[in-house]
């Protein structure tokens, strides 16, 4: 099942594109969108993710949803164990490389901005064909400074660069419902951590319950309200950022 991306999208858990499962991994593709690809991936006990490499077009970003994954940062690889809810952007020529170094499941998001076809490599990789894709190994004349990665968490925006945006949201049910509005220039995205959002898309409702992603093209009128009875927590993506989408807004 490859994902239409010209349309309004509702993935429930485990709904994604699959690429791979096995006991100690398994990936699913949230969005293949020019602007964005996203995966979901579950990583067993000690599993090796990537060696150290950088990307030349676009930023690679991670979001701990369950575990700690280990992320090395730099031509010397230097480590860093992040908990969950943790983000960790690395842009352009930033060397980075990931592993999950812990004696239990490690469960993340991976977002590429713009995507650059990383969809297409991670098909490819399954299936035994080679795809074109941005990455290649440290340079030898060097790559950008270490300090140039982001490592965040909490309530906030956790990443907001030209490329993409994202916040972490923590709502009450009862809150008001978000004014029905338009994007014309960019993507945005909602991955529900915890709780439950009611969407309103183009006229239909979408019910996005813990683990869904909700994908929202470009010109189509959404608005959204948290329902049930407990707290949401959703991260809000939008990509490219318009700071977050505040410059490319307008009420439908």
């Amino acid at each position: 099942m490859e994902l239409d991306v010209t349309q309004p999208l509702l993935l429930p858990a485990g709904g994604g594109e699959l690429i791979g499962d096995s006991e100690d991994r398994r990936v699913e593709i949230l969005s293949d969108h020019e602007a964005l690809n996203a995966t979901w991936s579950r990583f067993g006990p000690y599993r090796d993710g990537a060696d150290p490499h950088i990307h030349r077009r676009h930023s690679d970003l991670f979001y701990v949803l369950e575990g700690e994954l280990t992320i090395g940062l730099g031509a010397d690889r230097v480590e860093t164990t992040v908990p969950t809810g943790t983000l960790v952007l690395a842009p352009p020529l930033v060397v980075h490389a990931f592993r999950n170094g812990s004696a239990a499941d490690v469960r993340y998001l991976n977002f590429h901005a713009p995507g650059i076809g990383f969809a297409d490599y991670l098909r490819g990789s399954g299936d035994g064909r080679e795809s074109p894709f941005d990455q290649e190994a440290p340079p030898a004349d060097g790559d950008s400074p270490v300090d140039e990665a982001v490592v965040r968490r909490g309530v906030g925006p956790l990443a907001d660069i030209e490329e993409i945006g994202v916040m972490e949201v923590r709502d009450e049910p009862g809150s008001p419902s978000t004014p029905s509005h338009v994007h014309r220039r960019h993507l945005e995205c909602f991955y529900v951590l915890a709780g439950e959002l009611t969407f309103m898309v183009a006229g239909r409702e979408l019910q996005a319950r813990t683990g869904s992603w909700v994908q929202i093209p470009p010109g189509v009128p959404h608005t959204f309200a948290v329902t049930g009875v407990e707290e949401a927590r959703f991260l809000d993506i939008h990509a490219p950022s318009f700071r977050l989408g505040v410059l490319d807004q307008e009420p439908a």
